[in-house]
C-alpha cells in the first residue's frame, strides 16, 4: 500500500508542476512588460549628429518625435527614420536606440549642385542626383559658384527631376573660374550647350564626363581673341573650333 501511495503523491505533483508552468511563464512576461515600462528602459537623452543650417537639431527633433521619458520598446525606428529621410534637406538618416537610455539620430545633408531654371523663369535648388532641395526667390541670394541649368520643369522639394544626368555631369566638371563665363547649361539634341556671358555659345556634346570639354573650353576662352565669337565648339576636346560673326 505504501508504494503506491507514493506513486500517487508523484503523480500529484507532476501534475501540480506542469500547471505552475505556464503561471510562471505568465508572471515573467508580465515582470519583462513591466520593466520596459520603468525608467530604467526609456528614452533618457536624445544626441542629434550632423544637423547644419538647412536641418536644424531643433527640426531633427521635431520631425522624429521621440520624447524623453517614452519607452524604448515603443520605439518605431523604421518609422523614425522614414520622417527624416521624407526630409527634402535629408540624403541619408540613422536612426541608433541604445539601451542605456540614448537614442542617437544621424543625418546627411543633401548639397546644392545647381541651379535649375524652368521655361517661365521659376528657380531651384538640386542635388548630385536631381533631388529638389528647396525653391529660389526671386531676389534671393544664391551661390554665386552654382552653376545654372535650364530643364522643361520640376516639381515640389522633395521630388526628383528625372533625365537630367547629362546636365549634372556637365555642371559637376565646371570649375569656378570658368563658371564665371556660363550663363546657363541647355539640354540640346546634340548634347550640351553652354550659353556664354555676351552671347556666344559652346558646343560640349555628349560625354560621360565633361572634365576635357570643360578644359578645353577655359584654355579657348583665355587665349583667343573674343571679339565677334559667335561659337566654340570643345565637343572634341582636342580639337576646339571657333566660329566668329560679324560685329
Amino acid at each position: 500500500m505504501g508504494g503506491d501511495a507514493d506513486l500517487e503523491d508523484r503523480s500529484l505533483i507532476r501534475r501540480l508542476w506542469w500547471l505552475w508552468i505556464p503561471v510562471a511563464l505568465l508572471i515573467l512576461v508580465v515582470l519583462v512588460y513591466a520593466l520596459t515600462r520603468t525608467s530604467l528602459l526609456d528614452v533618457d537623452r536624445i544626441e542629434v549628429e550632423g544637423a547644419g543650417p538647412r536641418v536644424t537639431e531643433w527640426a531633427v527633433r521635431e520631425v522624429a518625435g521621440i520624447e524623453v521619458g517614452q519607452p524604448l520598446f515603443d520605439l518605431d525606428l523604421g518609422a523614425v527614420d522614414g520622417r527624416l529621410t521624407a526630409l527634402p534637406w535629408v540624403a541619408e538618416a540613422t536612426v541608433d536606440r541604445e539601451w542605456s537610455g540614448t537614442v542617437r539620430l544621424r543625418i546627411l545633408e543633401r548639397t546644392p549642385v545647381v541651379v535649375a531654371v524652368d521655361p517661365v523663369g521659376a528657380q531651384v535648388l538640386l542635388d548630385a542626383v536631381g533631388a529638389v532641395l528647396d525653391a529660389v526667390d526671386p531676389g534671393a541670394p544664391v551661390d554665386p559658384t552654382l552653376p545654372h541649368i535650364r530643364i522643361d520643369g520640376f516639381g515640389p522639394p522633395g521630388s526628383r527631376v528625372s533625365g537630367i544626368e547629362p546636365l549634372l555631369r556637365a555642371a559637376e566638371a565646371i570649375p569656378p573660374d570658368l563658371g564665371a563665363w556660363i550663363v546657363a547649361l541647355v539640354p540640346t539634341g546634340g548634347g550640351i550647350r553652354a550659353d556664354l556671358v555676351g552671347g556666344a555659345v559652346a558646343q560640349l556634346g555628349f560625354s560621360d564626363d565633361y572634365r576635357d570639354q570643360a578644359r578645353s573650353l577655359a584654355t579657348v576662352l583665355t587665349r583667343v581673341t573674343l571679339a565677334c565669337l559667335r561659337e566654340v565648339d570643345v565637343s572634341i576636346p582636342d580639337n576646339p573650333v571657333v566660329r566668329r560673326g560679324t560685329c
